[in-house]
């Protein structure tokens, strides 16, 4: 025990003695817990000092080689911190989910028994909750960074670091984007398993990339099966056994083939839900028909995506909401949806906060509870006496947590401006590539550049990386006839999607096809040439749902338009016209779902499922500063009569 410790424990003793019976002294542990519920609660800051941006991360690699250094080395201290830390990345990552303790002395609520973290979901505090851990990981992750920094014992080396360390923020990953320089969606730099790094004292060092997994001191905190088992967190495991280990290759097609899809789903969010409530999260009784998805929606299918499983093996821990937070993908996914939330709130200045029931309860959050944008984002405190964050505290993200991202760097970060942004990066015509920005960063000298990170060959030789889809081809690069509507509008068709959010007991996925899949194994379904795209529906296996609602409906959508664009283009279709599509849907609409367990399933037995088709158009945007405008939709029902899980279905 450390002297500061003891004489702490020695002080609880003797007032324990004065005031308790001899036969019921604490012991030492139960000391400390007396001690921290009295200490100050942890004060939630953000990185002090100025504003810089969140980079993304391949261009935090490009660009900036030395926070890029800094990245991976500040990262493998901060996992290495003792799991009884409270502010250890174990003990952070640990307030999503599992374990189920208290954090920073916020104790579990009287009705909230069974419950998996703190964390919000199908809730409306998703998005400012969520800013709010990300600005706690951040601020103890950089300062696992400055002391990184300043460890270099070359004098040149040291001073260039703590340069590159006085600007660095955590990286975000932009999943939606074109990837740059024509590599894959899911960056080499975060799925190759070792990497070749400059250490402090000048030496070049192979270590296991932490960008890669995190390694567990201990894993019988984690409650479910098989992650008490596996002791490095894994996408795509190998198998349900403690040997397991990653298979990157599949993550690397997954997100290759449903990479347009997920740009097509953020700039339909960004065109359609102007309305906070909606935007929000993914709960069905916050949607509409024309804005059916959600920021929630879109992140839950990244979370399955990235962690995989099969019929015979668990998904990955990205996979579960209780085991995902231990992923270091994680952190870089969700500073992409913090992005978004940015983004998203520049265009929509007016729309900010809403108030909804709770469908289930979290450690602190009670079912059933009214949840506004004055509710306490638990455990998340703003100062050292217990005042908690709340949505509207942290609206301006970077007057409160010191961060910003490159597009409003780089601009007025007015509407226009973000617009602008939006339709360069997610437009049908996108060309802008992940990471770019209007300026680029001012580049080092070569002279003050550590040398670079280096990404060990790989004992077998990688995929190539998997071309874009057929049935994805730009929109610029199709064909114009039959593509607009006689006023000049543009045709817009789009799937939505109603299911159970724990019917299944466990994350599952919905997948949209233009024809059959070439294969009915559930597994390839993710990487069939004729997928059009998927949702992912977020969850965990072995719930406690004593004070849960059984019932959520959650909803989710997915746009056909590029696909059947790409009918256009290959003479498949006459014109986008309605009365040409819909008999067109109608026959070559199909979808399947994979369940928890890797298994098909029949959409029949899903409770509230339903899968219903809208046509609208959007008006042609007059510049790169506005987005399109979409007409009250119609809802077509022909296209899913009759078929299993479709809005009409039992119709005669």
């Amino acid at each position: 025990m450390r002297a500061s410790t003891f004489l702490l424990y020695l002080t609880t003793l003797i007032q324990c003695i004065i005031a308790t019976p001899i036969t019921n002294l604490p012991n030492e542990d139960e000391a400390l817990d007396i001690l921290q519920g009295r200490a100050a609660t942890f004060a939630i800051t953000g990185v002090p000092g100025n504003v810089y941006p969140r980079l993304e991360v391949r261009q935090m690699y490009s660009q900036q080689p030395n926070q890029f250094t800094l990245l991976l080395l500040g990262l493998q201290q901060f996992m290495a911190q003792s799991q009884a830390n409270q502010l250890s990345y174990y003990q952070i990552a640990g307030i999503h989910g599992v374990p189920r303790v208290n954090w920073d002395g916020v104790a579990q609520c009287s009705a909230c028994s069974g419950t998996d973290g703190y964390c919000t979901h199908n809730s409306v505090l998703f998005p400012a909750w969520h800013r709010a851990y990300l600005a706690l990981f951040e601020q103890e992750f950089m300062a696992a960074v400055n002391t990184i920094a300043a460890s270099f014992t070359n004098a040149a080396q040291k001073s260039a670091m703590q340069a590159a360390a006085a600007t660095m923020r955590f990286p975000y990953w932009d999943w939606a984007a074109i990837p740059p320089s024509g590599g894959p969606n899911l960056p080499a730099i975060v799925s190759n398993k070792y990497v070749n790094v400059t250490n402090p004292n000048g030496a070049v060092t192979q270590i296991i990339n932490p960008l890669f997994r995190h390694d567990f001191t201990s894993t019988s905190d984690l409650v479910y099966s098989p992650f008490v088992f596996w002791n490095v967190t894994l996408r795509y495991p190998s198998s349900n056994d403690p040997t397991a280990f990653s298979v990157e290759a599949n993550a690397t097609s997954a997100f290759n083939n449903i990479r347009t899809s997920l740009q097509d789903q953020i700039y339909q969010m960004f065109s359609t839900c102007t309305d906070y409530l909606h935007f929000s999260n993914d709960d069905a009784g916050s949607s509409t028909t024309t804005c059916s998805n959600s920021l929630e929606a879109i992140h839950n299918t990244v979370h399955d995506v990235a962690g995989g499983g099969t019929s015979t093996i668990s998904g990955g821990h990205m996979t579960y909401l209780s085991e995902a937070a231990f992923d270091p993908i994680f952190w870089l996914h969700h500073m992409n949806v913090d992005r978004f939330f940015a983004l998203w709130q520049a265009i929509n200045p007016n729309s900010y906060g809403a108030s909804q029931v709770a469908s289930g309860a979290t450690w602190t959050i009670a079912q059933g509870s009214t949840q506004n944008s004055n509710s306490p984002l638990t455990p998340f405190h703003r100062d050292t006496t217990g005042d908690f964050w709340t949505t509207n505290l942290v609206r301006n993200w970077s007057t409160t947590f010191h961060y910003t991202y490159p597009e409003f760097a780089d601009s007025n970060g007015s509407p226009a401006a973000i617009n602008s942004y939006i339709n360069k990066l997610y437009g049908p015509s996108a060309t802008a590539t992940a990471g770019s920005s209007k300026r680029s960063a001012a580049p080092l000298d070569t002279a003050d550049i550590v040398p670079r990170a280096a990404f060990a060959e790989p004992t077998a030789a990688p995929a190539a990386p998997a071309p874009e889809p057929e049935s994805a081809p730009m929109l610029s690069e199709r064909a114009a006839n039959g593509r607009l509507a006689s006023n000049g509008s543009s045709y817009q068709y789009v799937a939505n999607i109603r299911t159970s959010r724990y019917s299944l007991d466990g994350s599952y996925n919905i997948y949209l096809f233009l024809g059959n899949p070439v294969s009915e194994n559930p597994a390839s379904w993710v990487i069939d040439r004729n997928l059009v795209g998927t949702q992912g529906i977020f969850s965990q296996p072995g719930m406690d749902m004593t004070n849960m609602d059984p019932n959520v409906v959650v909803s989710g959508s997915i746009p056909l338009t590029r696909a059947l664009t790409a009918k256009l283009s290959g003479g498949l279709l006459g014109s986008l016209a309605e009365a040409v599509v819909t008999p067109f849907l109608a026959q070559a609409l199909e979808w399947r779902i994979q369940g928890p367990d890797g298994a098909a399933v029949d959409p029949n037995t899903i409770p509230s499922f339903e899968v219903s088709v809208i046509a609208s158009t959007s008006t042609q945007p007059a510049s790169e500063a506005e987005l399109p405008v979409w007409s009250v939709p119609t809802v077509l029902e022909s296209v899913t009569h009759g078929k299993a899980g479709g809005l009409n279905a039992s119709a005669s």
